[in-house]
């Protein structure tokens, strides 16, 4: 899949080069400095300052993100980023208020299903041109009919086939994220083989059905109530168990999932037709990081925030390659174009998160 705008993609069965990793110098120690004091001044003001926090926590993440000796770089300014947020929080509030006026207006949300891939765009293009490596912009350029189809569309489609048609839905976000944006000039392009993301459901499906009775097992051992009771009152309890644990399984082979859509979406990436990506996530250890990260975070009340983000990014960094062609020193620039803020911020506040 490509926008038309730039060269087309190598062959995705062809040899890779040398690799240059990314590398995270940052450290928890440090990162819970600015984060405590991101936090107390939110608190402070009320929430104001959270646009200048999040422009602190990118600029460091993004800061200690190196390629080739090289770190990224994030510019929002922070009071467009309040701004955003002001009219996001003002829109949601008069939606809300006029929802539990009247119950027509859930009827909101045909039109909100409707305007939403202008949302994401928009949200893509703001964020992808506000970040830079060695002085050069990235850029998105989404289109709304496709983006209907990444957003919207494809997702219900994966929901109501139960996860059958899951392939199909990730498989056309990731083309079409990786073939609508742009370093410099030069375009990204993507191209996940269907194939390989049914191999990945599959692996998957056999990892959430072991898990499941594994954990089954081990809920069944701890629980003396089988043992007890009336026919109907061990049913009854066999049946709960048996809905916790698929419940618990599901929550983690979702991220084992999500590891292996990320592989086969980077090793098909490639930028200007010749410099390719790849990415080698360990389904196991990213499982355990996602949850044990959880915990932490949980099991401390959110104080070891820091320590998990920290660690979450380090190993998809290090779990990242770039395999360059040739020397990056001929990419060349380009005027950046306009995007809405307020989207950004509202999938911000919403919780969205397309990262792959």
């Amino acid at each position: 899949m490509n926008n038309g705008s730039g060269p087309q993609p190598t062959d995705a069965a062809a040899p890779l080069g040398p690799a240059e990793p990314f590398v995270f110098t940052g450290s928890a120690s440090e990162y819970y400095r600015i984060w405590i004091v991101n936090l107390m001044l939110t608190v402070v003001t009320l929430g104001i300052y959270s646009a200048w926090a999040k422009v602190r926590r990118l600029r460091y993440f993004y800061g200690n993100t190196l390629l080739q000796g090289h770190g990224f770089d994030y510019h929002a300014d922070p009071v467009r980023i309040l701004i955003g947020r002001l009219i996001v929080v003002g829109t949601l509030m008069v939606v809300n208020i006029l929802s539990q006026t009247s119950p027509v207006f859930l009827l909101l949300i045909v039109p909100w299903l409707v305007a939403l891939p202008w949302f994401i765009n928009q949200s893509l293009a703001f964020n992808a041109q506000m970040t830079s490596y060695r002085n050069l912009r990235f850029g998105f350029q989404g289109a709304y009919f496709a983006g209907l189809g990444a957003f919207v569309l494809m997702p219900l489609l994966a929901i109501i086939s139960a996860g059958l048609l899951a392939p199909f839905s990730s498989g056309f976000r990731a083309n079409y994220l990786g073939s609508h944006t742009r370093f410099g000039t030069a375009w990204f392009d993507t191209d996940a083989p269907l194939g390989r993301l049914y191999a990945n459901l599959g692996a998957t499906m056999f990892f959430l059905i072991v898990l499941a009775v594994l954990v089954f097992g081990g809920l069944m051992l701890e629980s003396r109530l089988v043992t007890g009771g009336s026919r109907d009152d061990r049913v009854a309890i066999f049946i709960l168990l048996g809905v916790i644990s698929f419940y618990i399984s599901y929550f983690l082979v979702f991220y084992a999932y999500r590891a292996g859509v990320r592989n086969i979406v980077f090793n098909t990436t490639t930028l200007d037709g010749g410099h390719r990506l790849s990415s080698t996530l360990s389904r196991r250890r990213y499982v355990w990081i996602m949850i044990s990260n959880a915990l932490m975070v949980l099991g401390t009340l959110g104080l070891l925030w820091p320590v998990a983000s920290v660690r979450h990014w380090r190993y998809l960094a290090q779990s990242t390659h770039f395999h360059p062609a040739g020397p990056l020193d001929g990419f060349l620039g380009r005027e950046s174009q306009k995007s809405s803020v307020a989207a950004a911020e509202y999938l911000d506040l919403g919780g969205f998160d397309f990262g792959l």
